[in-house]
């Protein structure tokens, strides 16, 4: 064998056995991970240390799925998706690291999915074929010789999204500050302004100094075949020589040069900056060799800010520093650092910020940290960690192999942060001797590897930095004579052609996949067992094997209230279990939840019935415990739902505060949810509940609620918050759901009929009869150079949900929209929605156009009217639609599923059925669908958020456009 065995080990908090192996020619590790995990998973990662911001190792691992030797075609990472089984397949760049990770329940494509993954980084095409730099990174883009020289690439515009984020920028700025000279001073992701310095010779440079055997690092993971797995590697590692010299990732770290930097980010033009602010203390807190403070340093910043009553948190809010105060911690690499960020702040507050901070880490380290916050926050490290170790929801190999290599990566074990029990043992023993205030002390207060950043906020930087851009570049293009002039056009054309001309059958062929005997109609569904909670409510239990917990929902139906409650109802389902109650403070009442339970969340979901379009909306307070403590859980539960003080305004306007900030958030990084959701909303009677609840309306109403209390009108929201939650009080109201051991039944439902009869009784009101937004075009303007480009249809009755819509919704994604709004467009990504509702929803991401998007969306019926596919490609696409009908899930979310199921009226029949179709689709019964979408397609919802000049310069095909600020 070429792989020698270092060492055995059994990990008892992952259940598995790890055994350490070397390939003898190269070095090249492999850790093995055995264990009766069906979800069996392969990941190989290499060092890849960036030298500076031109995004090489981030275009690297885009571009080595874009074609190999052994598996030629344009997109094999597609094809992948469209015809596998896999449970995850990805890749992702880190500071310092790329990793190509895939999972599958399926042995078959198990095998699959690692052939074409080590393939794709050991013989990529790109060495061949600058083309697909230019596609993926980045290039000159002039169809024609009149037109205006732009950028293009993949990675070029998904960056151009990812940094206009101020978060990001915060982030990528205290790296660089922290650690000068440094590999982690750059950003891998790659800065839009020197991707452009890329060259095809150091793309191949870097795939030669990095992409080695002796460079990688390779995790197995599950119950699969090892002999076929390490023949695998093997094929690649076997005949290659060892390298001369390895790749070390250690660095030396000083104290910084600066330690006050002052920068700013953009706001949109005409924002007004007053108080909008970021202020961060940053320090360079540990090196990945330091397990014990690893764990220590997470559950002492749980400590600090896990609530606005946590003893900093509380101090900076109290003084005024910010509107939101947050904490990161930030695993970089090699190095770790810790930050202390306040938004919504004024440069000015620097000087009191820093001693506000100091002060309050100076008297909790001479008062010390009260013993309850410490055994609290250790219980809630602990649940998690080991609920995770049984959860299906994600693929635990993927989970472990990046955990394994935050250390294994630096010639450290790759056990330590997989074993621990033990650490968190340890940490709970040395808690009793100061442990944590000593941690404080060295970390923080004592530390002179420590940075303050100011950003500003500047109005219109972006739009002034992309006029900037787009000004050299035409003085670039005017200082070309005529020839150089053609060959940008011949470059761009060629790269067109390439782009749309399909693959050979041949090369196509050569992609390995699954047979017919392979697929299953089978589902992994089980019945929802229904019986009396109170009269007219409902007790429901789902029969799952769930390691000794609890997982207990409470469902309150809201079908009575008025629709323009709905938006007071999400803000007030936000605050549950943040707020005081009547017998806990906020830090008390955290406290008591980390001690007893694994938490306790609220939230407002709505169903809707599939057959009667009957809409019903719940207050949904989900909680879970160790059964020894179920009696606490409900003690819980009932505190937050019926005694929580909606009278403490102050903080309630703190919590406004974070979820403003969260939104903000969510604008910069996933727009492409909130533009989908506003989209829907106005076809849809639930979409419309929804955007209500936590789309842009929220936002809107946040804001204005927050304008509310600057006005010193407080009481009205407060009277309101109290007026719902009496209403809503109300034992008709009440169902329960169940997930755990069916001994334990009648024990949890005796428990909650006691916990709730003594509540008031009244008959329902009739059921609202719900109604959707105004259907328009809108477009939303942010402080970005991309955009989020969103239509809706309602197509019940006209766009059937079968199996074969279900296929084409499968090619939409991975060969229509892929090819046309990312490949040719240049967009990050874009996507196809159909639900059994009849609701369709087409959305991109991270998108330089809207108008060529829209075109594109309006093609759609003429793609399909035309579509070509002979049975082996069809029956590929049928693959992957199967896929994704059969992901993983925890014993919790099989739980949450089958509830739903019965909520919407879905039975396993009709998911079997489903299937059935799905594998009966012909190329015909997809064709038939043209004259379908183009009637849906004829008139649909739009909601676009995105750049300002490009809305604006289209704004006549708008009906609104608002500013998002």
């Amino acid at each position: 064998m070429t792989f020698k065995l270092l060492e055995t080990q059994q990990l008892q908090d992952i259940q598995s056995e790890a055994r350490l192996y070397e390939h003898q020619e190269t070095g090249a590790q492999v850790l093995r991970l055995a264990n009766d995990d069906t979800n069996k998973a392969f990941t190989i990662a290499f060092r890849t240390p960036p030298t500076s911001d031109n995004g090489i190792a981030h275009i690297l691992e885009h571009s080595v799925l874009n074609g190999s030797k052994k598996y030629p075609s344009k997109e094999p990472f597609v094809e992948l998706i469209k015809g596998s089984l896999n449970t995850f397949v990805n890749a992702m760049t880190f500071s310092d690291k790329t990793i190509y990770p895939v999972a599958s329940t399926n042995e078959q494509d198990f095998q699959n999915l690692m052939s074409v993954y080590l393939d794709a980084v050991f013989q990529p095409n790109f060495r061949e074929n600058p083309q697909i730099l230019a596609q993926e990174g980045w290039h000159y883009h002039l169809e024609q010789a009149e037109d205006d020289l732009i950028y293009k690439g993949v990675v070029y515009n998904e960056m151009k999204g990812a940094n206009a984020s101020p978060d990001r920028q915060l982030a990528n700025l205290i790296q660089a500050s922290l650690y000068p000279n440094t590999t982690y001073a750059v950003d891998s992701g790659g800065d839009p302004a020197a991707i452009t310095d890329l060259t095809q010779a150091e793309f191949i440079a870097f795939h030669d100094t990095y992409y080695h055997p002796s460079n990688s690092l390779t995790i197995l993971y599950g119950n699969l075949d090892e002999e076929v797995a390490f023949k695998q590697l093997a094929e690649y590692f076997d005949g290659m020589q060892k390298q001369s010299e390895l790749v070390d990732l250690a660095i030396e770290t000083t104290e910084p040069g600066q330690t006050d930097v002052v920068t700013t980010y953009s706001l949109s033009a005409g924002d007004n900056p007053t108080d909008k602010d970021y202020l961060a203390l940053n320090w360079h807190v540990n090196e990945v060799a330091n397990t014990l403070d690893y764990f220590g340093l997470s559950i002492l910043l749980d400590i600090l800010f896990a609530n606005n009553e946590s003893p900093l948190k509380k101090a900076l809010l109290d003084a005024e520093i910010g509107g939101d105060i947050s904490f990161d911690y930030n695993e970089v690499g090699f190095v770790e650092a810790l930050s202390i960020i306040a938004k919504f702040s004024s440069a000015d507050r620097m000087v009191d910020f820093k001693r506000v901070v100091k002060e309050t880490l100076e008297q909790l380290v001479e008062e010390g940290i009260p013993a309850d916050l410490i055994e609290a926050s250790l219980n809630k490290h602990l649940f998690h960690l080991k609920e995770a170790a049984i959860s299906e929801s994600n693929p635990r190999g993927v989970i472990y192999a990046i955990e394994a290599l935050s250390t294994w990566l630096y010639n450290y074990s790759p056990y330590e942060r997989l074993a621990f029990s033990e650490p968190l043992a340890q940490l709970k023993v040395l808690a009793t001797e100061g442990y944590f205030e000593q941690l404080i002390a060295r970390k923080l207060l004592n530390n002179p590897k420590q940075v303050a950043i100011t950003l500003k906020a500047e109005p219109g930087k972006n739009d002034r930095q992309e006029a900037e851009t787009l000004a050299q570049l035409k003085t670039y293009q005017e200082s070309l004579s005529e020839e150089p002039i053609q060959q940008l056009v011949t470059q761009t054309q060629a790269l067109i052609a390439r782009q749309e001309t399909p693959d050979s059958a041949e090369d196509l062929a050569k992609i390995p996949r699954l047979t017919r005997d392979d697929l299953t109609t089978e589902t992994s569904i089980k019945e929802i067992i229904t019986s009396d909670l109170f009269e007219r409510t409902t007790f429901n239990h789902a029969d799952e094997f769930t390691s000794g917990i609890d997982y207990l929902n409470l469902y309150l139906d809201l079908s009575d209230f008025a629709q323009e409650d709905f938006q007071a109802l999400g803000l007030l389902s936000k605050l549950m279990g943040k707020m005081p109650t009547k017998n806990y403070s906020i830090a008390e009442l955290q406290t008591q939840i980390d001690l007893n339970t694994g938490g306790i969340n609220a939230s407002v979901s709505v169903y809707e019935n599939i057959h009667t379009g009957q809409i019903t909306p719940y207050l949904v307070i989900s909680g879970k415990a160790l059964e020894s403590s179920l009696d606490d859980l409900i003690r819980l539960m009932k505190e937050v739902l019926f005694h929580t003080d909606w009278h403490a305004e102050r903080d309630i306007y703190q919590l406004l505060q974070s979820f403003i900030s969260s939104f903000d958030r969510q604008i910069d990084f996933s727009s492409h949810s909130l533009a989908a959701t506003r989209a829907l909303s106005q076809v849809k009677i639930s979409s419309r509940l929804s955007e209500q609840l936590s789309g842009l309306a929220q936002y809107r109403y946040l804001l204005d609620t927050r304008q509310q209390f600057n006005d010193h009108n407080e009481k009205a929201l407060s009277d309101q918050l109290v007026a719902l939650i009496n209403k809503i009080i109300n034992r008709q109201r009440i169902h329960a759901l169940y997930v755990g051991d069916s001994q334990r039944v009648d024990l949890v439902k005796n428990k909650l009929h006691v916990a709730f009869n003594e509540l008031p009784t009244s008959e329902l009101a009739s059921k609202t009869v719900f109604e959707a937004g105004a259907f328009q075009k809108e477009a939303f303007i942010t402080a970005q150079d991309v955009n989020y480009v969103a239509q809706a249809v309602d197509a019940d009755g006209i766009v059937p949900y079968s199996g074969s819509a279900n296929v084409l919704a499968t090619l939409l994604r991975y060969d229509y929209l892929w090819n046309n709004i990312r490949v040719k467009g240049g967009a990050y990504g874009a996507m196809f929605q159909h639900n059994r509702s009849g609701s369709l929803a087409l959305v991109s991401y991270r998108d330089p156009n809207i108008t060529k998007t829209l075109e594109a969306y309006q093609e759609i019926p003429a793609y399909i009217r035309n579509l070509v596919t002979d049975e082996e490609e069809l029956f590929k696409t049928i693959i992957g639609t199967l896929s994704n009908l059969d992901q993983p899930l925890s014993a919790y979310h099989r739980g949450i599923r089958s509830f739903n199921m019965k909520q919407n009226s879905v039975t396993e029949a009709d998911i079997v059925q489903l299937k059935e179709e799905i594998l009966a689709t012909k190329t015909t019964d997809l064709t038939q669908l043209s004259d379908s979408f183009t009637k849906v397609l004829a008139n649909p919802a739009t909601a676009i958020i995105g750049n300002k000049a490009q809305i604006e310069a289209i704004k006549d095909r708008f009906d609104t456009i608002t500013e998002l600020y």
